[in-house]
């Protein structure tokens, strides 16, 4: 679901060779207890933050692609903006 969303609105999805998840900055923590097993960190301004835990990796991998494209990250299931308006037509000759 999360990765027709992500395509839906234009996103592509940073995966990484390093991460046991297979996404930027998406960790695995199959011992966390209940359903939010993945955990999304980034560094900004040289500092580690934690961004919140997820129920799978494409959801997290999803907030990840919003923040980087500077879209709102405060509701995961928020549609995506709506496109700028279209610039008038030009007059007729």
């Amino acid at each position: 679901e999360a990765v027709r969303q992500a395509e839906s609105e234009g996103l592509t999805l940073a995966t990484s060779s390093s991460s046991n998840s297979g996404y930027r900055g998406v960790c695995n923590c199959p011992k966390r207890r209940g359903t939010k097993k993945y955990e999304l960190h980034m560094r900004v301004g040289g500092k580690k933050l934690h961004l919140g835990v997820f129920a799978t990796a494409e959801e997290a991998a999803l907030f990840y692609a919003r923040r980087e494209a500077g879209r709102d990250t405060s509701d995961l299931t928020a549609p995506p903006p709506p496109p700028p308006p279209l610039p008038p037509p030009p007059p007729p000759p």
